[in-house]
């Protein structure tokens, strides 16, 4: 599972076509059932490193 940091990401959308999964949403678009999913993104976020670029 990848997070991505809520205060560090700059609403690009480059990450959503690259998901392999479809599960990366803007926040206006996280679907009902994940909608809990938005808070321990900002949590795990900061417990890991970010990821490289390509």
């Amino acid at each position: 599972m990848v997070y991505i940091h809520p205060d560090e990401c700059v609403y690009c959308e480059a990450c959503i076509p690259e998901c392999p999964v479809e599960a990366i949403f803007h926040d206006d678009n996280v679907p009902t059932p994940w909608l809990h999913d938005i808070e321990l993104n900002a949590k795990r976020s900061k417990e890991f490193p970010p990821a490289p670029p390509k």
